[in-house]
């Protein structure tokens, strides 16, 4: 029987699949209480469509295998964003342009903002 993994625990899990596959610029937004759709979103930079097509691709397969979670996609790597929903968490995979064109971080200022920092989530002090 596969686990059943609590929302923070998932982005965890994806966090770790980015960080081993050199997703820059990790940022995670808690965004319950904010919207229905999610609990968390997570946000990365990849270099080019292939990097975006290989994160995409681990993540689902090992969501599948170890936890026996089949994540919905929407978006294509050529597109430059990618998007992984795993119900309470919502993975958004960019091109460094893209990402700084919709600026999720700002749009979503209200959420709790946690980094992927040497292997584990930091919530990430407020700028004075």
């Amino acid at each position: 029987m596969k686990p059943i993994l609590s929302a923070h625990e998932k982005v965890e899990f994806f966090c770790r699949i980015a960080d081993e596959k050199k997703v820059s610029d990790v940022v995670v937004l808690q965004v319950s209480g904010l919207t229905p759709i999610a609990d968390y979103f997570i946000i990365g930079t990849c270099e080019n469509p292939l990097h975006i097509d290989a994160v995409a691709e681990e993540m689902e397969l090992r969501a599948k295998q170890e936890l026996g979670l089949f994540l919905r996609r929407s978006g294509e790597p050529r597109s430059n964003w990618v998007i992984l929903d795993a119900d309470d968490v919502i993975v958004h995979l960019f091109n460094p342009d893209l990402r700084d064109y919709y600026d999720l971080e700002t749009l979503w200022a209200a959420a709790e903002r946690w980094v992927w920092v040497d292997g584990a989530l930091r919530q990430e002090a407020l700028a004075l």
